[in-house]
């Protein structure tokens, strides 16, 4: 057995799936689907291992002096890297923390900086930076995001959820041209790559010029929340009244507030509808949100009242005002899945969404789909939603066994299909 295997304590094959996501504050959808594959990977007979990249010493120093030590840093490892051929991956001593929300008994792993140093070396001309894994490598190693590092002596599994920046440019702030360089590393170097659509699965093979069979999709794990459907309606109440809310009195929006979320129609629509209930929309300020907030005209509420912003909300907090929403808005331009849709169709909770991209495979009739880019078309279906109970009803009865279509236990079960079919399923060691 090796050392690496042997010093976490596995006896099961180790997959490995990196922690960036994992480790942000207030978390991602990508988080949501590495915890998922973790768990997927844990109930398959595997082990999961996560790989971090700490630093080379967050400097003190505020401004430019602080990003020029961090500089120098990076550099100084970009030449050992240079002489090592990679940069070493070692394992965590065992009372290292884990992110939270992952299954019990999985080892941590760091390759020092390795996230930022990969950047770097993008941005300079360069190809994937190596990581050099201590003694005989795990058995599969999951990159959950476009990123230029490749796992030395194991099969590496890209996952890559959209192509929103090649097929959307202006909904986001990013270098277009190196992005696209990086997928097309990932499109050459992947031993397979993995989506969680048919319509992102068909968006990479035709523009990434990637073989069909190279391709998967698996979709996503999308359970209720436990918690949230445990909730007793006292307590859904007292969390709504905090805004001065009441159950089924209001339709919701809940997302980041950047273009390609389409919220800036969505208030027209509501403000064109005459539908007496409020838009209350939940969600960061995200990257060029100044637009989607025209008709508001800069205030945090309209005039009156019927549209009101809340910002960031604790997540149990938010899942009481999707479980008391009238209905849940989501008129997307664009996704690789859609998972707020999903969230709120999984509660019981009428979802009004767009006709664009995935939306219409995801939730099939199980909801409400519209043209996102017609302000009248979302109107009429705003008054139809507001005014029909039959038409509400039939949604939140459908909701629930559509999204089963989705549970982790099915995801489980497409994961260890595509593992078998590429002959790394834990069954197999």
């Amino acid at each position: 057995m090796s050392s690496m295997r042997a010093e976490a304590g596995l006896d099961r094959p180790l997959h490995l799936i990196d922690g960036h996501n994992l480790a942000l504050s207030q978390g991602t959808g990508i988080a949501t689907y590495a915890r998922g594959m973790a768990a997927a990977l844990d109930g398959l007979g595997a082990s999961h291992g996560i790989v971090g990249g700490a630093d080379p010493g967050r400097s003190t120093r505020p401004g430019r002096v602080g990003g020029a030590l961090r500089l120098v840093r990076r550099l100084a490892l970009r030449g050992g890297i240079a002489w090592r051929g990679g940069l070493p991956l070692r394992q965590d001593t065992p009372d290292c923390p884990m992110p939270a929300g992952l299954p019990p008994g999985g080892a941590s792993f760091t390759a020092r900086d390795c996230f930022g140093l990969a950047h770097l070396g993008l941005r300079a001309g360069g190809g994937m930076l190596e990581l050099l894994p201590e003694g005989r490598p795990p058995a599969v190693m999951h990159w959950t995001y476009p990123t230029a590092l490749h796992l030395k002596g194991a099969p590496n599994l890209y996952s890559v959820l959209d192509l929103i920046p090649l097929l959307m440019p202006e909904t986001v702030l990013m270098d277009i041209p190196l992005h696209r360089r990086l997928l097309g590393l990932i499109a050459a170097r992947a031993d397979h790559i993995v989506t969680i659509s048919e319509w992102s699965r068909r968006d990479i093979i035709r523009e990434l010029g990637v073989a069909e069979d190279r391709v998967t999709n698996t979709w996503l794990a999308v359970d209720p929340d436990p918690e949230a459907l445990a909730m007793p309606p006292d307590r859904i109440a007292a969390l709504l009244g905090r805004h001065g809310l009441s159950s089924q009195g209001y339709f919701l929006f809940f997302a980041a507030i950047e273009p390609r979320k389409n919220l800036r129609r969505l208030i027209e629509a509501h403000l064109a509808s005459g539908v007496a209930a409020p838009l209350i929309v939940v969600g960061k300020k995200a990257w060029l949100w100044e637009r989607e907030l025209e008709a508001l005209a800069g205030r945090e509420n309209s005039p009156d009242g019927r549209v009101r912003l809340l910002g960031h909300l604790p997540r149990a907090e938010l899942m009481a005002l999707v479980r008391g929403a009238r209905a849940a808005c989501f008129p997307s331009l664009y996704e690789g899945f859609g998972l707020p849709a999903l969230e709120a169709m999984a509660l019981g909770t009428p979802v009004l969404t767009s006709t664009a991209s995935c939306m219409p495979e995801v939730v099939a009739d199980a909801a409400m789909c519209v043209d996102p880019l017609s302000v009248q078309a979302m109107a009429e279906a705003l008054r139809a939603l507001d005014q029909g109970a039959e038409l509400r009803a039939r949604l939140a009865a459908a909701g629930p066994g559509r999204a089963a279509f989705f549970s982790a236990a099915a995801y489980r079960e497409r994961l260890g299909m595509l593992l078998g079919r590429l002959g790394l399923h834990p069954g197999a060691h």
